[in-house]
């Protein structure tokens, strides 16, 4: 073990001790208020009606409460009703100021960052236009310092949609209480993920399944070292949101004590951006194309929903065609590229509950894409690229943390894993990019109302992507994170 591990591992180990005092005397100064700002404003509810215990991740009531359409079911759901407090405004802001480092490092050189700062800025809407119509906003402004000063960020529509709910009334068909069969989104979206990467408490460790692409080396928070790759047009990510429209239901099932979910996509490739082929010469041309891809999600809970109470099993997936050739009639324009090559991902998901404290939860997937991808790239002797990835996460919750009697507390563990099988570029080892990934956090919540919510997080992460130096050497990284997460 190296010096600067043990003096790393030992500031960890300090911090998080300070960490503890400081969580340990706020608890004493703090009255026990709990809520999602924009909603808590909204139903006069408690942060622990719909969380985990405090914000971002949801209990059984919070997803069911997505589920159908930010909806009780009562008079109150209407943005119009009279009893609606004159506070209320369905707007809420979230970001985190504290200090982060980071280090990256291949070949036996590497990158150091570290200092104090904030994540980046999110300006949230959502609620209902009317009984059984829903909406959803994100907007994250461009930032010159985000991300701790790492890096400017761009501004973006992140989300932006509408749901019409319930729509199997006009089918005649009518639903039991609780019961939304027939829902339609459209516009930009989180895709009906195994386990939501927006409402994960985990900052700025990325579920890496999520978002892994062949031939691009994996890194978290901070890059710069040399690494090696190859080009591969196909951009989609399950992780990140996507421009289309939804079909989606829930019901109870008796049978079973828990409920039937189902999410059916159809997504536009227009903001792919990977690279096309068949571009002239000193032509900046555009990226994107015009097709149709397909994602599908649905899960069955037995004994509650399968996030506080029960258990619960899913199956999802994706089908499309990534574009890899400029229109030549107008290279430069965007979203008209075409010859769309095949790609597919398939996995399984579960989640397992105990006590209501504890959620033992993961999933597995399957990737593909054509070698075709690849031939038009001009990769010689080019394949299918093959891969599976994973994840598993335990968290924690306990109603008083044991020894000290405490509440408001929330602990996770985090591995993600990816493992190649067959890489696009047959030059490259079978192992070329496979990821290992740490994660570890902590978080107290200090303060929660039906306007505000702070809490203080502790987060560390860890990870490997194999062989990507340009030397051939693995990637090492680690991020450490201690700030305060707050909305409004």
């Amino acid at each position: 073990m190296t010096m600067q591990t043990v003096q790393t591992r030992a500031a960890i180990a300090g911090i998080l001790v300070l960490f503890a005092l400081m969580s340990y005397g706020l608890s004493g100064l703090v009255e026990r208020a709990d809520a999602i700002p924009a909603f808590a404003r909204k139903y006069d509810f408690k942060c622990n009606v719909c969380h985990v215990p405090g914000f971002p991740k949801l209990n059984d009531f919070g997803n069911l409460f997505r589920d159908r359409g930010y909806q009780l079911g009562s008079e109150a759901d209407s943005p119009v009703y009279e009893g609606i407090g004159m506070g209320y405004w369905p707007v809420s802001l979230r970001t985190t100021a504290g200090y982060q480092a980071a280090t990256v490092r291949t070949d036996g050189s590497g990158v150091t960052t570290g200092g104090f700062g904030f994540t980046g800025l999110d300006l949230l809407s959502f609620g209902t236009l009317d009984r059984n119509l829903a909406f959803g906003v994100v907007f994250t402004p461009g930032l010159g310092s985000a991300g701790f000063g790492t890096g400017a960020s761009d501004s973006d529509l992140e989300a932006a949609f509408v749901r019409l709910m319930r729509l199997e009334r006009f089918l005649g068909v009518k639903s039991a209480g609780g019961d939304y069969l027939l829902n339609l989104k459209v516009g930009k979206f989180e895709l009906d993920l195994p386990f939501s990467e927006k409402r994960s408490p985990t900052l700025n460790t990325t579920f890496v399944m999520y978002h892994y692409m062949p031939g691009t080396p994996y890194t978290a928070t901070i890059g710069g070292t040399s690494t090696s790759s190859y080009l591969n047009p196909n951009t989609f990510a399950i992780g990140e949101n996507q421009p289309g429209a939804e079909l989606s239901g829930v019901t109870k099932t008796s049978a079973t004590d828990g409920y039937f979910r189902y999410s059916l996509s159809a997504l536009a490739t227009n903001t792919f951006s990977g690279p096309l082929s068949g571009c002239p010469s000193g032509t900046t041309c555009g990226t994107g194309g015009r097709n149709v891809n397909f994602y599908g999600h649905v899960t069955q809970s037995f004994g509650g929903y399968g996030i506080v109470t029960g258990q619960r099993i899913g199956l999802f997936g994706a089908y499309g065609t990534a574009p890899t050739l400029v229109n030549p009639t107008c290279p430069t324009c965007q979203a008209v590229a075409g010859s769309g090559q095949p790609f597919s991902r398939l996995g399984v998901d579960v989640s397992l509950t105990f006590n209501g404290e504890w959620n033992l939860f993961g999933a597995w997937m399957w990737g593909n894409d054509s070698k075709n991808m690849f031939v038009s790239q001009g990769i010689a002797d080019a394949q299918n690229a093959s891969w599976h990835g994973a994840f598993i996460e335990l968290d924690y919750a306990p109603a008083l943390l044991p020894l000290l009697n405490m509440p408001d507390w929330f602990f996770a563990y985090r591995y993600d894993l990816i493992r190649n099988n067959r890489q696009g570029d047959p030059t490259f080892a079978k192992n070329y990019n496979n990821v290992d990934s740490h994660t570890v956090l902590v978080r107290y919540f200090i303060h929660h109302s039906t306007r505000t919510d702070l809490a203080l997080h502790a987060e560390y992460n860890s990870y490997r992507t194999t062989g990507v130096g340009a030397n051939g050497g693995d990637l090492l990284g680690q991020t450490m994170l201690v700030g305060f997460d707050f909305a409004y």
